[in-house]
């Protein structure tokens, strides 16, 4: 479901403001909330992308970076 906004035109898409999910235009940055019934049909999620191999070039400052973060 898509839905725009009402001020441009442009599209809405979601984003969370401390715990409330909302919906925000991507040209005028309108914000609007989003209401519970709608809320399923909307995930936000991030996706990082590396290429095959990269995760394990850095291994070692990995795990020193790690052992610094629990002392």
């Amino acid at each position: 479901m898509v839905k725009f906004c009402e001020k441009c035109g442009g599209m809405m898409r979601p984003s969370k403001d401390k715990d409330q999910k909302i919906l925000v235009c991507n040209s005028c940055a309108q914000i609007k909330p989003l209401k519970e019934d709608y809320i399923d049909f909307y995930t936000i999620h991030k996706e990082i992308y590396h290429p095959p191999g990269e995760e394990f070039k850095n291994l070692e400052k990995m795990k020193d970076w790690k052992n610094s973060k629990e002392k």
